[in-house]
């Protein structure tokens, strides 16, 4: 049995599930350590305001947890095998390459091997309407948008694939999405296993740096990046990536999504 402890946020938190599962064998509890202050950049907008991780959001995460054998616990321990939060108490610009391998510089021991592959599945399935098209899923976060590269008409684009478009995220995040693609459905979730059941059945995820995101990378979803220009610390792993920065590149990668 080893312990590990992890204070956010939730993408963070998603991102070392599939480390922790290997590496837990005989169990795993992992502490979910709420209400740590935050400190976000002037003009930079997070749902928790001043927290990496709150109660609401910690209570998503377990099924989320369980389904990869982990039993998750909200709360915290003086000791634990595994902190990982420890790398943010170095001197490190965490806005740039990846918040994964920076905490795994932290714990060497952990790095998997080239060759390693999890492939955990998941348990559930979303029960699509017969006849109805299929969909693709499209996350935002306000935190890291960006709108320099192309500016937003990138996401016009997605009003003419032949999909439906479901828009997981926040309601005030879909409103903006669905003012460049008119066509988008809100789909609230109620907790993260759900929503990687939702993504997991559709044909493809478009998002940014957070949460979903990271669903994504976990389970190898086919799946597009908008990376952010002046945060840009996530670096995609895997066989179904790609990277969106402009309208041209967009388009690249529809066209070949369609085929």
């Amino acid at each position: 049995m080893t312990t590990w402890k992890h204070s956010g946020n939730a993408g963070d938190i998603i991102y070392m599930l599939p480390t922790i599962a290997r590496y837990s064998q005989g169990g795993a509890t992992l502490y979910l350590n709420i209400e740590r202050p935050a400190q976000y950049a002037a003009g930079i907008e997070h749902p928790l305001k001043n927290v990496m991780l709150d109660k609401g959001t910690a209570e998503m995460l377990l099924p989320l947890c369980n389904a990869w054998g982990i039993d998750a616990v909200i709360g915290n321990t003086a000791s634990v095998d595994y902190d990982l939060d420890k790398f943010r108490e170095h001197s490190l610009n965490l806005s740039g390459y990846d918040i994964r391998r920076w905490i795994l510089a932290e714990y060497p021991e952990l790095i998997p091997p080239v060759d390693w592959d999890v492939n955990v599945e998941i348990p559930g399935e979303i029960m699509k309407t017969p006849g109805k098209p299929e969909y693709i899923t499209v996350n935002l976060s306000t935190r890291y948008r960006n709108s320099v590269a192309g500016n937003d008409d990138k996401w016009r684009l997605l009003q003419d694939v032949p999909y439906d478009v479901l828009f997981i995220g926040l309601e005030s995040e879909y409103h903006k999405f669905a003012a460049l693609v008119p066509k988008a459905i809100h789909k609230p979730v109620k907790d993260f296993l759900e929503m990687a059941e939702i993504m997991w059945n559709s044909e493809f995820h478009f998002g940014n740096q957070s949460s979903p995101f990271a669903l994504a990378e976990i389970y190898d979803m086919r799946r597009a990046l908008e990376l952010s220009p002046y945060c840009p610390n996530v670096v995609s792993q895997g066989k179904h990536w790609n990277v969106i920065y402009n309208t041209e590149n967009m388009a690249y990668i529809i066209e070949r999504f369609l085929k």
